[in-house]
């Protein structure tokens, strides 16, 4: 933040530290291909489940199905965005 002669205020200050140096040195281990796996797979699942979201919808819409209106595959579909927004605040 700029005073009123142009220069930054002397209350900043600048906090260094050594963590992220530290944590780059550390070895690579199981527990981190753990953890690259696991999300990995999640990854791929969360991406699995919006195509399968999207094929079905189409398909919902056959008298032979379920009959939904386009209204209703619309409903459908805003709640399953708001249901992963919400758990995706609650669950992290």
């Amino acid at each position: 933040m700029e005073n009123g002669a142009g220069r930054l205020n002397d209350s900043v200050q600048t906090i260094e530290t050594w963590i992220p140096m530290r944590l780059d040195g550390l070895p690579w281990s199981r527990f981190h291909v753990l953890v690259v796996l696991s999300l990995g797979i999640t990854w791929i699942l969360d991406g699995l489940e919006v195509t399968l979201v999207g094929a079905i919808s189409g398909a919902l819409e056959s008298p032979r199905i379920l009959g939904f209106t386009p209204a209703q595959i619309g409903l459908i579909a805003s709640g399953y965005i708001a249901g992963t927004v919400l758990g995706s605040r609650s669950f992290g």
